[in-house]
């Protein structure tokens, strides 16, 4: 992280300019900002964030299209975007507060990678799950009191190590947020063990199996059968606790994985391709550019280049859709 950066664009966030009340940013690497105001947005084609997005709302509502579904988050929820969302719309009302960060996912990855105390199911569910309610108050103002010290941090274009810190801020962000599922989800403790619903625990167990299989196995009845239960109730299961389809997460995985052996120079994209269990290369590609927009060679070049703006020009009129 020693190396200085070459000045690029503010990284993406889904707001547009005139309701960010405070920000700060490294170029290419991190951005925090507190939003207020008012917004409808309505994209001619659906927008896949490039990096990864967490958005705390305070007060006030968001309406989302994504993935082709709606969304309605209200006060004291948090927003997990991860890069595979396809974003279609966003309104966010009068009276609306949030506090937002976006990141590369690289960070991301590292974090988890080699600095991960995280239970996985915590994992699992800032990759593949849209959010959810925040538990209390206070864990409402630790959040954003993370996000501030970030803006306040960001802000300071002077500090030498500024990537080093952000990064710190942003893992502390993460281990509160882990802190707060914890505490509602958590378990290993006898207690917390017998509180649990089933439903979570379930969740838990599958995507254990996940990690474990899913280059492999990408049929729902064979973790439902795993599970002891039926691929109606796992996929039920899933879309109640992640707000997405299971075809959905079982893909973002596999992306995943996918994506971080690309990062490996030493590795082809055919030992790649075969690695995750594709007939062919050409089979890969496919599947890869579909979820990710890009082929796994352009996903390779693009490796850590500037972050583009997700907001684009060609905005339709706010008035072209209603979330309803």
């Amino acid at each position: 992280m020693s190396e200085k950066r070459q000045k690029g664009a503010i990284p993406a966030i889904l707001f547009s300019e005139k309701n960010v009340f405070k920000k700060g940013y490294i170029d290419d690497y991190i951005f925090a900002a507190e939003i207020r105001g008012e917004d409808h947005i309505v994209w001619t084609k659906p927008r896949k964030p490039k990096y990864h997005l967490v958005i705390i709302v305070i007060e006030g509502y968001i309406k989302m299209v994504i993935n082709g579904e709606k969304f309605h988050f209200g006060k004291r929820t948090y927003i997990n975007l991860p890069t595979w969302s396809d974003i279609y719309e966003i309104e966010y009302g009068d009276g609306f507060q949030a506090m937002t960060t976006a990141t590369d996912r690289s960070v991301v990855e590292d974090i988890f990678r080699n600095r991960n105390p995280f239970p996985p199911d915590f994992k699992f569910r800032i990759d593949h799950g849209l959010g959810g309610q925040i538990m209390a108050k206070s864990d409402l103002e630790i959040l954003c009191k993370d996000i501030r010290n970030m803006i306040e941090s960001l802000s300071n274009k002077n500090h030498y190590f500024a990537e080093e810190v952000n990064y710190a801020y942003f893992y502390i962000l993460l281990t509160d947020m882990a802190d707060m599922l914890w505490r509602k989800y958590g378990r290993y403790e006898p207690m917390r063990h017998s509180e649990m619903r089933r439903a979570d625990n379930i969740l838990k167990e599958f995507s254990e199996l996940l990690v474990q299989h899913v280059k492999t196995e990408t049929n729902v009845g064979f973790y439902a059968e795993r599970l002891c239960i039926s691929k109606q109730y796992l996929s039920l299961i899933v879309k109640e606790k992640l707000r997405v389809t299971i075809g959905t997460v079982m893909a973002s995985m596999r992306i995943e994985m996918a994506a971080r052996m690309l990062r490996d120079p030493e590795l082809t994209i055919q030992e790649v391709a075969e690695a995750m269990s594709f007939s062919d290369q050409s089979s890969f590609g496919k599947f890869f550019k579909k979820h990710t927009g890009l082929s796994p060679l352009k996903y390779r070049q693009n490796l850590r280049k500037t972050l583009l703006t997700l907001r684009p020009k060609e905005v339709l009129n706010p008035d072209v859709r209603n979330l309803g």
